[in-house]
């Protein structure tokens, strides 16, 4: 009986040791950015790439009755999509709109708090100087924007050329 109970105690030692060892194992592997993977073969966490903070105008409607006490102006709506690993604690937006002509029809500036991973956040009601949405582009300026964790996502945010309103990034 003490033979079989001094069998088990070695082997649960050596089962014990082989565990330690190869939870160092992935602890270094871990820190390289490699995966980490538990004892049933899942993946426990995996070292991932930023994504882009997407800014478009998928849409813009015309408001006002084309009165002299209601003039029609162009509404654009500014959407922000996280399609990053990170929570944005605050964007700040702001667009400057352009006619076909290259004449100014205005501008608009837009903040948002706290966007979720794989959200879409839209502000709504700017007002433009055109009075109509048809040929306008838009020109977009990163004023602030920063990640719950405090890092700076400005360099992660790209605009949509296509929708109501064409977007660019205006060059730094």
């Amino acid at each position: 009986m003490q033979t079989d109970f001094r069998r088990f105690s070695g082997f649960c030692g050596a089962l014990v040791l082989a565990l330690v060892l190869g939870t160092g194992r992935v602890s270094a592997e871990s820190a390289e950015g490699e995966a980490v993977i538990d004892k049933y073969g899942r993946e426990v966490t995996k070292p991932r790439a930023r994504g882009p903070v997407l800014v478009s105008i998928p849409v813009a409607y015309v408001f006002g009755l084309g009165s002299e006490r209601s003039p029609l102006y162009c509404s654009p709506s500014v959407r922000a999509a996280n399609a990053s690993n990170a929570v944005i604690e605050e964007l700040v937006l702001g667009v400057t709109y352009k006619t076909a002509s290259g004449h100014s029809a205005g501008s608009s500036t837009s903040r948002f708090t706290n966007i979720k991973v794989k959200r879409i956040e839209s502000h709504f009601f700017n007002q433009l100087e055109a009075t109509n949405c048809t040929g306008l582009s838009g020109e977009l300026t990163v004023v602030r924007c920063v990640y719950s964790t405090g890092d700076d996502c400005s360099g992660d945010v790209e605009t949509v050329g296509f929708g109501a309103i064409p977007l660019r990034l205006k060059p730094r």
